[in-house]
């Protein structure tokens, strides 16, 4: 009787034990301070953007998420966002990631075309060229020189005279030979060839002319954006009729 008091003794006391551990757990845990969650704000894209689209402030916004849910590539400062090109397209509500911006420095020439532009290479000299000064980024006026040419039809020939005249005005020079950058000190090297940003509907124009015509680019000032529209010249607007006429026998 005695042996089965001790155990109903023992019991009692693991029992009061563990209810008092329980206890002890409850109430650290009710009094316990919730934890410290830590929030970051990271700009996401405020729509879907495509590649090689140049981002603007509009295009991102900032929003707040946990460091856990921060990719260790994103962009935290928005000076390093607005103005650059993405290589790729991103979905609206993503992070803006550091290698899905284009490096500046790197960039093809791709992404230097203005829009509703097209980059189109043509072959110059020094005198094409003006005497190897002008530089990527500044614009020009380009001017064909065409021989005169007789095209004969059944009965009927067209004459055109020799004429001089700016076929395409106000275009940016995108390129000397493979350099898009402005250079600080003098060219030594003149380019073999020069990359001009020409309107899609002019592209066809300045092949031609490069084709069948002698070129010349007349460098514009800074901030002179003025289109002429010139009818071009021929030999009687330079110089008064010197010719001498003789009739046939």
């Amino acid at each position: 009787m005695e042996s089965v008091n001790k155990k109903i003794v023992l019991i009692s006391v693991i029992l009061a034990i563990f209810t008092s551990f329980l206890v002890y757990t409850y109430i650290r845990k009710m009094t316990a301070k919730p934890e410290t969650v830590e929030y970051i704000n990271v700009y996401v894209a405020a729509k879907t953007l495509p590649s090689k689209y140049k981002i603007i402030d509009s295009d991102i916004i900032q929003t707040k998420i946990t460091r856990e849910l921060l990719n260790s590539k994103a962009v935290l400062n928005k000076a390093d966002i607005v103005g650059r090109r993405l290589k790729d397209s991103i979905i609206e509500g993503e992070q803006i990631l550091k290698d899905r911006l284009v490096d500046d420095s790197k960039t093809s020439l791709a992404y230097s075309v203005p829009q509703g532009k097209r980059a189109v290479s043509i072959n110059v000299n020094e005198q094409i060229d003006v005497s190897n000064l002008i530089r990527p980024g500044d614009y020009v006026d380009v001017v064909a020189s065409f021989d005169k040419e007789e095209i004969e039809d059944a009965s009927v020939k067209t004459i055109y005279p020799r004429i001089t005249k700016i076929i395409i005005e106000n275009v940016q020079l995108l390129a000397l030979g493979q350099d898009q950058l402005v250079a600080d000190e003098k060219i030594s090297v003149l380019p073999k060839t020069i990359t001009l940003a020409v309107n899609s509907q002019d592209v066809e124009k300045l092949v031609y002319a490069s084709e069948y015509a002698v070129l010349r680019l007349s460098l514009r000032p800074v901030e002179d954006n003025k289109n002429l529209n010139t009818a071009g010249v021929i030999r009687s607007d330079v110089v008064p009729e010197r010719g001498v006429k003789v009739l046939p026998k």
